[in-house]
């Protein structure tokens, strides 16, 4: 039987603080920029050139229970 490894899409934890509620692009396992508005994000992310390289993350907000 073979085990998978996936790392964790960033190297330290995402702060629910900072980034509640916002939409991140992580790009080489950091995160390069936020917006709660993700078109806004996306144009900008398109203009820095890693548009089509970045993931895409919406973080929850802090306390939120999704299920």
């Amino acid at each position: 039987m073979k085990e998978y490894f996936r790392p964790a899409p960033t190297r330290d934890p995402i702060d629910v603080d900072l980034y509640g509620g916002k939409w991140v692009a992580i790009w080489r396992r950091k995160i390069v920029d936020a917006d709660p508005d993700l078109d806004a994000l996306l144009g900008r992310i398109d203009r820095r050139g890693i548009g089509e390289k970045a993931a895409l993350f919406h973080v929850p907000e802090s306390g939120r229970i999704i299920g």
